[in-house]
């Protein structure tokens, strides 16, 4: 559904997005501040992308296509032993910086747009705590400060965001063993923090600020090689507002 300023549901398409591709992630010996120096790199695909619905858009034959480039040339990850309150068995954490390349398909006004035509840079921080000694109880949160550009062809600077996101979960069965991995709820939540600028902004876009939230189950099976989530995002003030399935396979590389 769509959602306006006020959170009342707005009048509109149906609308079904598709997203997926492949990560590769790289971690290295190298010490950088103490921590281990890593990098990602995800080609994404979708069927369309969209910052707030257009309400002509149904009925539009969107295919498959090449989204945004997600690049994440600098991962630091740092892990400690050392308790801490509630923390008893050590934290992990992990700085980095990612940018968004507008690789996809993009128009200004298309309705099958793969690509917010913009780029966007990322700063980002996140952390696990693990409850107990063994460390079968964890808690994770990660928080995220998106900073927009132009988009091409238009007068239309997107506003800044701030995500969080969050999970809480537990092991299960042996340790190393194909049926061990964990289970708990996940959940996120999405603000933007300053106005989207440009003459060919709609109003209610120039007057008002996107909100999301976002809570779900969460199961990773198969020594963490499968990760399956759904979210139901509620909350919701001019966005789009729905449900999402998440399926993640990970494997290691023999080099």
């Amino acid at each position: 559904t769509i959602r306006g300023p006020n959170g009342n549901s707005v009048e509109g398409p149906d609308l079904t997005q598709e997203l997926f591709g492949t990560l590769v992630m790289y971690v290295s010996d190298i010490k950088i501040l103490g921590g281990n120096y890593g990098a990602v790199v995800g080609v994404p695909f979708a069927n369309f992308m969209l910052d707030f619905p257009r309400l002509d858009n149904e009925g539009a034959s969107t295919g498959i296509a090449l989204s945004q480039l997600y690049v994440s040339p600098v991962q630091i990850g740092w892990h400690s032993d050392k308790k801490m309150p509630i923390f008893g068995g050590g934290t992990d954490v992990v700085f980095a910086y990612t940018f968004y390349a507008p690789t996809g398909r993009y128009t200004p006004g298309a309705p099958n747009n793969t690509s917010l035509g913009m780029w966007c840079n990322e700063l980002s921080v996140r952390a696990t705590g693990f409850v107990d000694k063994e460390k079968n109880w964890h808690a994770a949160g990660a928080l995220f400060y998106d900073i927009n550009s132009k988009k091409d062809g238009v007068d239309w600077k997107q506003g800044n965001a701030i995500n969080y996101m969050w999970g809480v979960g537990r092991n299960f069965g042996e340790p190393k063993t194909m049926l061990s991995g964990w289970a708990g709820i996940a959940g996120y939540a999405q603000w933007q923090v300053s106005s989207t600028t440009g003459t060919d902004v709609p109003v209610i876009l120039q007057n008002n600020k996107t909100t999301i939230y976002g809570v779900g189950p969460e199961l990773t099976a198969l020594q963490g090689a499968l990760t399956v989530r759904y979210l139901w995002q509620y909350g919701g003030k001019t966005s789009t507002q729905g449900s999402g399935l998440y399926v993640q396979f990970a494997m290691p590389l023999p080099f």
